[in-house]
């Protein structure tokens, strides 16, 4: 789920999902403002799948939190 491999596309894998997840994260922002602009997006699919992207990024070291606020780090 996390890897796309030969049952599993790359739509459907995690790793693409934080990649459309990334792509929207601008700045400082709260998870709701974040979902807000994701929820209708066909990658992001269900609000399981949203927070299982945000976890990996968070694992990966991709994105902080800092007083409530999303924090990209390679922005």
């Amino acid at each position: 789920m996390i890897l796309p491999d030969k049952h599993i596309r790359l739509s459907n894998s995690l790793i693409s999902l934080g990649a459309t997840l990334l792509r929207n994260i601008t700045g400082k922002q709260t998870v709701s403002l974040l979902w807000d602009k994701v929820r209708l997006l066909p990658d992001v699919k269900t609000f399981e799948r949203f927070t299982l992207g945000l976890d990996m990024l968070y694992i990966l070291g991709i994105i902080e939190f800092r007083d409530g606020l999303m924090v990209g780090k390679l922005i």
